[in-house]
């Protein structure tokens, strides 16, 4: 779990609501957070095929893939102002604690033009997602969970926290994009950091540490052992007989 604390210095977290998931144009509506969450919960799984070879005890765990990540965020509304500011919508003008909630749901909510829930994107600058676009989360709500805290005497709400789970969701052509980007049969460039080899950078592109001798050729490198910090490697695309004569050794 990632915790953040409240900073003054930070920039409210939002919450777009699209009826596309391509999330194009204008957002239907923003919820703006009135205090940044103090608790963001990141669910990140890995799929495994753990089962066993016949007569045998142990699996090596084939890798299958990631999931959607589940993004879990809590929301502290107060309308009593001991907070040291108003209560306000996502435009600046004053809310009540029921308003502020309404424009939570009509962000992630029903939009009224799909027969689904909205496409959200959801921003703040110090989010640290495991994915391709560190700042920002695309997703659907999952269940969100409202708890009231205080009431006037009429009942109506003073205080109210919102825990919302939301799993990632993302167009085809945004998936096929970060999929590319760690294609083999793309080029790639690397900047060498602090500790980098080239055999183990080249497993990372390529899956295979044996293609680094191709590597060092291409990028006419004397010795691949020699390797300098924010010096930049060049990744060619794979061609297919080196991949056979790979597979074949």
């Amino acid at each position: 779990m990632f915790d953040f604390l409240n900073s003054g210095s930070l920039e409210p977290l939002i919450i777009e609501g699209y009826d596309s998931i391509s999330r194009s144009g204008s957002a239907l509506a923003t919820f703006k957070a009135f205090i940044n969450p103090d608790e963001i919960t990141i669910n990140y799984q890995v799929l495994a095929d753990r089962r066993t070879k016949p007569g045998g005890n142990s699996s090596e765990g084939q890798f299958i893939g990631t999931p959607p990540l589940d993004l879990t965020l809590k929301f502290f509304i107060d309308g009593t102002n001991t907070a040291g500011k108003p209560l306000t919508k996502s435009d600046g003008s004053p809310a009540t604690v029921a308003e502020k909630i309404q424009e939570f749901y009509r962000a992630v909510g029903y939009s009224g033009t799909t027969h689904r829930t909205n496409y959200v994107r959801i921003k703040w600058g110090r989010l640290a997602l495991m994915r391709f676009d560190p700042d920002v989360f695309d997703g659907n709500l999952k269940s969100a969970q409202i708890q009231y805290k205080l009431f006037k005497s009429d009942g109506t709400p003073l205080r109210a926290i919102i825990n919302a789970t939301f799993t990632e969701a993302i167009s085809e052509e945004a998936a096929e994009a970060r999929d590319s980007n760690s294609s083999p049969d793309l080029t790639h460039v690397r900047r060498v950091k602090e500790g980098d080899t080239l055999p183990g950078l080249t497993r990372e592109i390529y899956g295979d540490y044996r293609y680094y001798l191709e590597v060092a050729r291409v990028n006419n490198l004397n010795n691949f052992r020699d390797l300098q910090p924010g010096q930049n490697i060049i990744f060619p695309p794979l061609a297919m007989d080196a991949k056979s004569k790979k597979q074949g050794s």
